[in-house]
């Protein structure tokens, strides 16, 4: 089973990212009112529902969360989903004001490495040590970014790696351009690994 969590704020137009009919969808707290609005109907909602300005929204299954809590309502949906199925991708909760919630989404990527984050503009994921493909597909940029002291090779883009040190806050990675099919091999570390656009 694929599951897509939908985390505030929400892209315009989800259906430009994933097809819906495709996933198990849980919305998390106000995610349930941009979704009623783009006329998507999800399986769970999850949250303590602090942002829905109109309850009456919620149907279905819903797991209704205490306000004082450690987790942020999406990490708990991410526990959730995680407990059905690794296939999961968070759509949102990349944009808004919020960028505490931003950082808090990009850590959930150590937790669940198997995870990618999605919204109008960007596909984030975790790269440990391996062989990658990697797809231009409607993506213009690719930008690779060390959580850790890493050591990579990064061919069939414009600006190629070969065993190159990449150190943590090293932003050396950031905008290079996919020329085939980008292949990235970590041959230690970790990586943070970005493909965005300009426009949607």
């Amino acid at each position: 089973m694929k599951i897509a969590i939908i985390s505030p704020t929400v892209p315009e137009d989800i259906r430009k990212i994933i097809t819906v009919e495709d996933y198990y969808i849980i919305a998390v707290d106000g995610a349930v009112d941009a979704l009623s609005k783009q006329g998507i109907d999800y399986q769970l909602a999850v949250g303590d529902f602090d942002s829905l300005e109109n309850t009456e929204l919620l149907k279905g299954e819903v797991i209704k969360l205490n306000p004082i809590k450690d987790d942020s309502d999406t990490a708990k949906a991410l526990e959730i989903a995680f407990n059905k199925s690794n296939e999961v991708i968070l759509i949102g909760g990349t944009e808004g004001a919020r960028k505490d919630h931003f950082i808090a989404n990009l850590m959930m990527l150590l937790r669940y490495p198997s995870l990618a984050i999605l919204d109008g503009f960007n596909h984030i994921s975790i790269k440990k040590p391996g062989l990658y493909s990697i797809e231009k597909k409607e993506y213009d940029y690719l930008s690779v970014f060390p959580i850790e002291d890493s050591l990579i090779t990064l061919k069939n883009v414009k600006y190629p790696l070969f065993n190159y040190a990449l150190n943590r806050f090293n932003p050396l990675g950031l905008s290079n351009e996919i020329i085939r099919i980008a292949s990235l091999e970590v041959h230690q570390g970790l990586i943070l690994l970005i493909q965005s656009k300009d426009k949607s």
